[in-house]
C-alpha cells in the first residue's frame, strides 16, 4: 500500500485527537460516535503518516537539530543553494584530504 501524502498540520491534528481520545478512555469515557466512519479511517491514515514522519525525524534528529541551530539566513542559503553548496563542500573536503596526505599526486 502506498502511503498517502498527509501534511504536517493534518498529522499534528490527528495526534492531538488521538491524545484527546486516549484521555477520554483513561477517564472511563467513550469516544464512539464522535466521528463518521470515513473520518475515522482518515484519522488512521493521518496517524500512520505522523508515526512515519516522527520515525524519520528520530532517525535524523542530530542533523535536524544542527540545521535548526543555524541562523535563519544560513538555513535559507542552504535551502536555496543546497546542491551547489554540498558539491562545494565535498570538493573542499577532497582538497583538505589531499593536502593532509602530502598534496595532490603528481
Amino acid at each position: 500500500m502506498t502511503a498517502t501524502k498527509v501534511s504536517l498540520s493534518q498529522q499534528a491534528e490527528a495526534v492531538r485527537f488521538a491524545e484527546t481520545r486516549q484521555r477520554a478512555l483513561a477517564g472511563g469515557g467513550t469516544v464512539r460516535g464522535q466521528r463518521s466512519k470515513s473520518v475515522e479511517e482518515f484519522d488512521i491514515v493521518r496517524l500512520g503518516a505522523a508515526a512515519r514522519t516522527l520515525a524519520l525525524f528520530a532517525q535524523n534528529e542530530d542533523e535536524l537539530r544542527s540545521f535548526l541551530q543555524l541562523p535563519a539566513e544560513a538555513r535559507q542559503a542552504v535551502l536555496q543553494h543546497g546542491p551547489m553548496l554540498a558539491e562545494m563542500c565535498m570538493e573542499l573536503a577532497k582538497r583538505e584530504a589531499a593536502a593532509k596526505a602530502g598534496g595532490p599526486a603528481r
